[in-house]
């Protein structure tokens, strides 16, 4: 991969390790033995959001070291849709937009009956705003309607260590 393409793709890896250690920051601060359900679930999200933040942030170094013989032609289809997507409101806030899918343990369930089907967050860092169901295809949307999306978003509540 050139150098030109590699500084392209800097400013992506710097905001998935950002997120990734905001998200880390926060569940790792909580105290899990005072832990209430909605800690715990905080805690799952925060989880979550670290989780594609670092599979972003994989796939972005990939893409910098990647052989220039072994890289796609520019006009190759994209293989996968992106994990998340990132936005920009009219504040100037910029919000990663990526899916969440609650784990499969079984037992009592863990999180709210709208939102056991996965749900869509848009998160900022200082706030993270939950979604469901996950809208058809949100990846093809406009930046403007995910906006309004996650304008309507219901709030997830963040605890402070």
């Amino acid at each position: 991969m050139s150098t030109h393409q590699s500084e392209q793709l800097q400013p992506a890896l710097e905001r998935a390790k950002a997120t990734l250690k905001t998200a880390l920051d926060t569940a790792c601060t909580t105290n899990v033995e005072r832990a209430d359900t909605g800690e715990l679930i905080r805690i799952e999200e925060m989880l979550a959001i670290a989780n594609e933040a670092a599979k972003e942030a994989i796939s972005v170094r990939r893409q910098m070291t990647r052989e220039p013989e072994a890289a796609a032609p520019h006009d190759a289809p994209i293989a996968s849709e992106p994990a998340s997507r990132e936005i920009a409101d009219d504040t100037g806030v910029r919000w990663t937009v990526f899916e969440v899918h609650p784990s499969g343990a079984t037992g009592r369930p863990a999180v709210r009956e709208r939102f056991r089907n996965g749900w869509l967050a848009f998160d900022c860092g200082p706030e993270t705003r939950r979604l469901a169901p996950i809208p058809h295809e949100w990846q093809d949307l406009s930046d403007s309607a995910l906006l309004q999306l996650c304008r309507g978003a219901e709030p997830a509540a963040r605890r402070t260590p």
